[in-house]
C-alpha cells in the first residue's frame, strides 16, 4: 500500500520518511513515487509531463533508478534512491506547487527478500536498465487468507522460483517489494510487447494465489508528446 506523503512538513523538518527500515538497511533508502496530474481546465498535460521530466533529470543527491510514464494516463512512476531526507524538497516542493497528486512507498529489493525466505535469487539476475522498449509494470498482491506463516512464505518462495526460471529463459525484468507488513505486494518492471502483455495478463490470472494488475509504461526519458499514440 501506498503511503500518503505530507510533503510540506517533511520538507521543512527534513525528517526520515514514513515506512523507512532500520538504520543500516541498504534498501531503506529506496522509494517508489507515483505522480498523477489531475485533470484541470486549460491544463497542458504534455507540457506538465515535460516539466516533471526535466525536474527529475535535474535532481541532486537523489539517484533516479527508474522513471516511467504510464501509457494512456497522465501518471509518472519513479524509483528513487534517496540518501538524505533533506534532498526531497527538490521534488516534493515542485510537485506541491504544481498541485499534482503524489504518494510515496518504501521499497525492498526482491532478491534480498527472497534470500531471507531461504531461496537464493541473485540480484544480478535482474535488469536495472531498460532501453527504448515496450515495458510493463506488474503488481502482485498476495492475500494472507487462512495460510500459516510457513505456508505463506512457501507461496512467495515458489513465486521467486518461477521468476528465476523466467529470467534464465532470457526475459529481462526487475522486482521490488513494497516495504510494509501484510499482505505482501511485489512490483515488477519488464520489457514486453503488446502481445506479451496480454499473455502475461492471462498467466497472472491465478485465483487464490495473488491479485495482479498490469500497466503499460515507457521510459520517461523517451516521452515526447501525446500525439504519438500515448
Amino acid at each position: 500500500m501506498l503511503l500518503l506523503f505530507v510533503a510540506g512538513i517533511i520538507a521543512m523538518l527534513c525528517l526520515p520518511l514514513p515506512g523507512v527500515g532500520a538504520a543500516g538497511d541498504r534498501d531503506a533508502l529506496l522509494y517508489k513515487v507515483e505522480i498523477l496530474i489531475p485533470p484541470k481546465e486549460g491544463r497542458d498535460e504534455n507540457a506538465d509531463i515535460q516539466q516533471i521530466k526535466q525536474t527529475v533529470e535535474d535532481l541532486k543527491d537523489i539517484k533516479v533508478i527508474f522513471a516511467f510514464k504510464e501509457l494512456g494516463n497522465p501518471s509518472i512512476v519513479l524509483v528513487l534512491d534517496v540518501e538524505e531526507a533533506c534532498s526531497w524538497p527538490q521534488l516534493t516542493g515542485f510537485l506541491s506547487r504544481k498541485g499534482y497528486e503524489f504518494s510515496v512507498a518504501s521499497l525492498y529489493r526482491c532478491s534480498d527478500y527472497s534470500n531471507r525466505l531461504g531461496f537464493n535469487l541473485p540480484d544480478d539476475a535482474w535488469t536495472y536498465s531498460f532501453q527504448d522498449e515496450n515495458l510493463a509494470m506488474v503488481t502482485k498482491v498476495f492475500p494472507v487468507g487462512d495460510l500459516s506463516t510457513l505456508e505463506y512464505n512457501e507461496r512467495l518462495k515458489m513465486t521467486f522460483q518461477q521468476d528465476l526460471a523466467i529470467l534464465k529463459s532470457g526475459q529481462k525484468g526487475v522486482c521490488f517489494r513494497i516495504l510494509a507488513e501484510y499482505p505482501v505486494e511485489l512490483v515488477y518492471f519488464a520489457p514486453v510487447s503488446q502481445m506479451k502483455v496480454e499473455a502475461i495478463d492471462e498467466s497472472l490470472a491465478s485465483p487464490g494465489l495473488y491479485e495482479n494488475e498490469v500497466k503499460r509504461i515507457q521510459n520517461l526519458a523517451n516521452y515526447t508528446a501525446v500525439c504519438q499514440g500515448d
